[in-house]
């Protein structure tokens, strides 16, 4: 029996397209990276495992099928051609023979454009997933506290373009990367809980850190008294640019302790503040990566 082998490209930044075939979602991995010949998949989604060849697309299936046909079909056409005969003159009965036709057409695809491009932290492997949170198709590490800490870098980044923008533009780039920061670690605490404790929101960060003592988790466990009131006072911060203008109101004042004479002026937030803050998460980040991990 004859056999035919067929190549799976990969794209032009070098990822191979790759679909679960328990949730059958799309991601695609960069062969070479990660941990050397592992012959096992996990899904970056639901974390199922299973060997390589099963992770094929139903496009690169069918691109593959199409591939061998064509060949089959080609090799057919060249054979039955070589019993091409044209009729004999002068024959009271002659029988030609013409054979027409082309192969069967290649079912050619593309692989699609993801949303998030992660390189692992702990393999190394090189992957692309829809939306941002998900498992290391190699090792199976949750990419979530990657991911929060990458965003962290953004925000720093941003604030290092401040410093040579004009006052009004400096002043919104800060209060932008206040709110970016939280937004992330909220992204972040979110996801990080979702299994064992679905409903619990990062929005108030004091409510949480309660909830969380209840089953002996300490998110703040290395920070000071004075960093945690820190901390706190900068998500109601980012609670007055939210919702209230930036503009300090009573709430503010009673949650934060800032001077009553506040009251009515806009909130002060600065570079220093923002770094800080960050500092402070990145404590954060590591009890709830500690404490809670993802099955």
């Amino acid at each position: 029996m004859k056999s035919y082998s067929v190549t799976i490209e990969k794209d032009e930044e070098g990822y191979l397209g790759r679909e679960c075939p328990e949730c059958e979602k799309y991601f695609k991995i960069k062969p070479g990276t990660g941990v050397p010949d592992f012959s096992d998949c996990y899904c970056p989604y639901c974390r199922h495992l299973g060997p390589q060849d099963h992770f094929w697309t139903k496009q690169q299936i069918e691109y593959a099928q199409s591939v061998a046909i064509n060949k089959v079909s080609g090799d057919l056409l060249d054979m039955m051609k070589k019993m091409e005969a044209k009729p004999k003159r002068n024959q009271f009965i002659s029988i030609g023979i013409s054979v027409k036709g082309k192969p069967t057409p290649i079912a050619y695809y593309s692989e699609l454009e993801l949303e998030e491009k992660i390189e692992c932290k702990n393999c190394a492997l090189q992957y692309a997933i829809y939306g941002a949170f998900g498992y290391c198709p190699d090792c199976a590490e949750h990419n979530s506290q990657q991911i929060v800490e990458g965003n962290f870098g953004l925000v720093l980044k941003i604030l290092d373009l401040a410093k040579s923008a004009s006052p009004e533009v400096n002043s919104k780039l800060i209060e932008n990367g206040l709110e970016d920061c939280i937004s992330a670690f909220d992204g972040f605490a979110r996801e990080r809980c979702s299994e064992e404790y679905p409903k619990l929101s990062f929005q108030n960060i004091v409510v949480a850190k309660e909830k969380l003592d209840k089953f002996g988790i300490d998110i703040v466990d290395g920070l000071s008294g004075s960093e945690w009131d820190f901390v706190v006072a900068q998500f109601q911060k980012r609670h007055l640019l939210a919702h209230k203008m930036g503009v300090v109101d009573e709430e503010y004042i009673k949650k934060t302790g800032c001077h009553p004479a506040q009251l009515g002026k806009k909130v002060l937030i600065t570079e220093v503040d923002v770094m800080s803050l960050i500092s402070h998460l990145k404590v954060i980040v590591a009890n709830l990566s500690k404490h809670i991990q993802r099955s």
